[in-house]
């Protein structure tokens, strides 16, 4: 790279970080952020048992600088290190070395111009920047699979033992991030396999027996090798707490690992290699996915899955910039041949991946609370978006100029919702107080507005929190609350009023007079103005 193309990674990356920064200064923590970092606390305290599903050992990173700090003394250093921006600072950190990822693997397969337009797709994404910002476990899945795909395109690209061991240390990495990366391990298997196929079936047409026996013995080693080094990484860092604790003697509350336990009587005397942490939360997650979490979409609380969630979620909070360049870029890769030359060699390693995730999230996930769980395709979709570009020397000076206003607009849209990204919404929601008519939970409201709304509150000592029954005045309510996901029934304010202002974009304000709470007790009888 030339030094101008350097600092201008560097420039990036520094903005990302300080923005990063900036946006979340003096935010309230979301409603999981204290729980995975007191996880990451107990693994360092040397104690992986779980207090819940889904909390991971990559919670450390988080952890890491209050540890550090109690053992300082006092002063400047240990204050900076034990404040909470400094264990959110530490995802920010980790979500750039995501971002230089995206630049390098997209560099490495289109060049260095492709490589920038997909770093500002991950840089200027109001959804990364948001969850980067958090002490959670979503930034780290999305970095740790994507990782992971990478060291797998490079092995199946140079098999080399080097290349394979990273490989596996990749995958058994993902594993510690999030049980999303579980898909993993079929998914490598698939993709490696149809990587090859092309050599297998050319070599099967001139010796099938030693063909067969070649590649079976080939990937016996491959799975063996994946299997070793991921099961010690999920090991090290789940402390080997139980390790060889044998089937059934663990405490299942899924279905799936019950109906295994209870009929499957040799499986009752196997110790399971994995430690019981890291089985117990799988489990525990698989039942609570199972039993269903109430799910607001569209206008409606159900109590079960909804198949396209998150594809309409994406569609409303994903910049339509972004989805622009990504829907181009899979049209032209349909439409041009020469676009899909390499598609075994290279592409197959971003769409497999992307592909199975969507249709897993779309159908078969009904824990729909949020985005969040989605972004995990979003560095594959940004690297393939950037395919646009391959040919930039190519391109006359109209085509460049028409291919930065994509860029352009995302910033712009992003820019006007700082410092409030959780709630982000595209211009399909013109009106920022009407995104509560199609998404809730942690889409809007995650919690991490509660200063904003004190602080209102304050300012507006007239104002007060949403009534159950209807009455007039100046009201303030939480999206969640809104919609009816925190167990009030406040259907007479959502159905009858509209909200005329938000606070942070998750609360909404109303202002109610006696005159309109007369009409709407003459139409119902639930109310007396």
């Amino acid at each position: 790279m030339e030094n101008r193309q350097r600092a201008l990674l560097l420039a990036l990356c520094v903005f990302f970080v300080v923005f990063g920064i900036l946006s979340v200064w003096g935010k309230n923590l979301t409603t999981d952020e204290s729980r995975h970092y007191q996880y990451g606390v107990n693994i360092l305290d040397g104690n992986a048992e779980r207090f819940d599903d889904s909390k991971m050992p990559f919670s450390v990173l988080n952890a890491l600088p209050g540890k550090i700090a109690a053992g300082l003394p006092d002063g400047p250093i240990k204050t900076a290190l034990g404040q909470f921006l400094t264990a959110r600072l530490m995802t920010i950190l980790f979500s750039v070395g995501v971002a230089l990822l995206v630049f390098a693997w997209t560099r490495s397969l289109y060049g260095v111009v492709p490589a920038f337009f997909a770093l500002t797709l991950y840089i200027f994404d109001p959804n990364i920047i948001a969850h980067s910002q958090l002490v959670t476990t979503d930034i780290y899945a999305t970095g740790t699979i994507l990782f992971a795909f990478y060291t797998l395109w490079r092995f199946a690209h140079h098999r080399t033992w080097p290349n394979g061991l990273l490989c596996a240390f990749a995958l058994g990495l993902s594993q510690v991030a999030k049980y999303t990366s579980v898909a993993l391990f079929p998914l490598f298997f698939v993709t490696l396999a149809i990587y090859d196929f092309p050599k297998m079936i050319e070599a099967f047409k001139q010796n099938a027996t030693s063909t067969l026996k070649t590649w079976a013995l080939k990937y016996a080693v491959y799975i063996a090798l994946a299997g070793i080094i991921s099961l010690f990484v999920i090991n090290v860092c789940f402390l080997f707490d139980g390790t060889f604790t044998r089937f059934g003697s663990y405490k299942f509350r899924s279905d799936t690992f019950q109906s295994l336990q209870a009929n499957v009587a040799f499986l009752r005397k196997v110790p399971v290699p994995t430690p019981y942490p890291y089985l117990e939360g799988l489990d525990w997650v698989m039942q609570r996915n199972d039993a269903g979490f109430p799910v607001y979409f569209l206008g409606k609380v159900q109590n079960h899955g909804v198949p396209l969630y998150y594809f309409v979620a994406f569609l409303l909070k994903e910049p339509l910039a972004t989805q622009l360049l990504i829907a181009l870029a899979f049209i032209l890769y349909l439409r041009k041949a020469n676009r899909r030359a390499r598609f075994f060699a290279d592409e197959l390693f971003l769409l497999i991946p992307a592909s199975f995730f969507v249709v897993y999230f779309n159908f078969f996930y009904d824990t729909q609370i949020g985005l969040r769980f989605y972004l995990v395709i979003f560095p594959f979709l940004y690297i393939f978006a950037a395919s646009l570009f391959t040919h930039w020397q190519g391109f006359s000076k109209t085509q460049k100029w028409i291919s930065l206003v994509p860029l352009i607009a995302l910033a712009i849209s992003t820019l006007s919702y700082y410092p409030y990204y959780l709630p982000y919404t595209n211009e399909l929601i013109l009106n920022r107080t009407q995104a509560y008519k199609y998404l809730a939970d942690s889409n809007l409201d995650w919690h991490q507005s509660y200063d904003e709304l004190t602080a209102y509150l304050a300012q507006h000592p007239d104002a007060r929190l949403a009534p159950d029954a209807p009455q007039p005045g100046h009201f303030i309510a939480s999206v969640n609350g809104i919609v009816g996901l925190q167990g009030k029934d406040r259907t007479w304010l959502r159905e009858n009023f509209e909200p005329d202002g938000t606070v942070a974009y998750s609360y909404l304000i109303y202002h109610i007079s006696p005159e309109e709470i007369e009409t709407l007790c003459n139409k119902i009888t639930s109310c007396s103005p």
